[in-house]
């Protein structure tokens, strides 16, 4: 057996141990609450009966939920080990890492130092520290993501888990486009996809139609967004920089200049996510027409692109928190990867670190020094990673663009 793998498996089980062992009891109280009852409700009215509640998150984690039911047993149990929900948003940390460098295949063949990943406290913290979901919406995206470039029906089927998991998990759909547009060379895979994507679709939801859950899920789907009108909810994003006081308190949907906060947001959006979005697509187009395999510039395209339209749609739109900008840490980390230039991973890390950190400030015995905190701070460290996120992206096509014009 190789060493390094073997190496690479012990490292990262090792960590994985580890973590759990550490893995505090203390959580965002707000959330946890929420899981608890939740939680509870499950237990009481069974699976069933889930969207018969005020539970209002998808399928995906309901399914968690149960399961954690399951292991727990009675309510008492339920109640007071709630922070093992925790376990679960952990292994979706390492689930990447784990499919990537613990078996001898071909999704990619790049070196993966996982460890500056996974030590990473800006990547963990939503899970281990916070004790939210979004790891596990994140990393089945971009499972789906380099999985559909060679496998499109797995690739999609892990997608459509993302979108049953958060509704955030809209933002990689151009990516995917992209990435079938590649992969899928017959008719045949296309049907495949459609019809594997509808069974998945039909499984996950087949518990709650008798109860008339499945109806209420695409009615908490519609009023999920737009749920809050706060033009922003602890994203340090843009709003904090070019509006006058908190804009936790500013509706999104004032008049900013001649339009709505929440319409111009998604204009800047728009135009920023078309800067990067029209590159990867002819890029990887040009794979397709020539029928050759992604190479480490187009895996670069990708990577890049896909981190900067998260970032842009938590930098520009409103309605934010302060964690929807957890997916840019494991594709800029790739990104680098690739380009050897973990600059960018570094760059993105603090700001997200530093605004989960202002967000529950008490998990630390410490007092912390609160001037690098203030809210502006934080505001300029994502302006500072977009500037550089969109010149590295602007310099990679500018080198590539006479390539791709012959």
């Amino acid at each position: 057996m190789d060493n390094s793998l073997t190496r690479t498996r012990i490292e990262i089980m090792v960590l994985f141990v580890l973590y759990l062992f550490l893995l505090p009891v203390a959580s965002m109280e707000y959330d946890m609450t929420f899981w608890r009852d939740w939680a509870l409700t499950i237990h009481r009215t069974g699976l069933a009966n889930t969207y018969n509640s005020s539970i209002n998150y998808f399928p995906v984690y309901v399914y968690g939920l149960y399961v954690y039911d399951l292991l727990q047993g009675s309510e008492a149990n339920i109640a007071r080990n709630i922070h093992y929900i925790k376990v679960l948003f952990v292994c979706f940390d390492f689930l990447p890492l784990f499919v990537l460098c613990c078996f001898r295949q071909k999704i990619l063949s790049f070196k993966i130092p996982h460890l500056f990943l996974l030590l990473n406290i800006a990547y963990v913290f939503n899970s281990m520290i916070w004790g939210q979901i979004d790891s596990i919406y994140t990393n089945l995206a971009f499972l789906a993501i380099i999985t559909g470039i060679c496998y499109p029906v797995a690739g999609m089927l892990l997608y459509l888990l993302a979108l049953n998991t958060k509704q955030q998990a809209i933002v990689f759909l151009p990516v995917m486009f992209v990435v079938l547009l590649y992969s899928v060379r017959q008719y045949s895979t296309l049907l495949k996809i459609v019809f594997s994507v509808a069974a998945l679709q039909m499984l996950l939801l087949l518990p709650f139609i008798n109860s008339g859950g499945a109806g209420k899920l695409v009615t908490i789907a519609g009023k999920t967004v737009g749920l809050y009108h706060n033009l922003s909810i602890c994203a340090f994003n843009i709003w904090y920089l070019i509006t006058r006081g908190n804009p936790y308190f500013v509706n999104d949907n004032d008049t900013y200049l001649l339009l709505s906060y929440r319409i111009t947001g998604l204009i800047f959006f728009t135009i920023a996510t078309a800067f990067v979005f029209f590159p990867t697509l002819k890029k990887v187009w040009q794979l397709r027409i020539k029928g050759t395999a992604f190479d480490a510039t187009t895996y670069e395209f990708l990577f890049l692109s896909t981190g900067l339209i998260c970032l842009y749609f938590f930098y520009f739109n409103s309605q934010m928190h302060e964690r929807y900008a957890h997916p840019i840490i494991i594709f800029f980390f790739f990104y680098g990867v690739v380009s050897r230039n973990y600059k960018l991973y570094i760059l993105a890390s603090i700001p997200y670190y530093l605004s989960l950190d202002k967000c529950y400030p008490d998990y630390l015995p410490i007092v912390h020094y609160k001037i690098i905190y203030a809210s502006k701070i934080i505001a300029l460290w994502y302006t500072a990673t977009v500037i550089y996120g969109s010149y590295l992206f602007y310099q990679m096509n500018k080198r590539t663009a006479p390539i791709l014009a012959g």
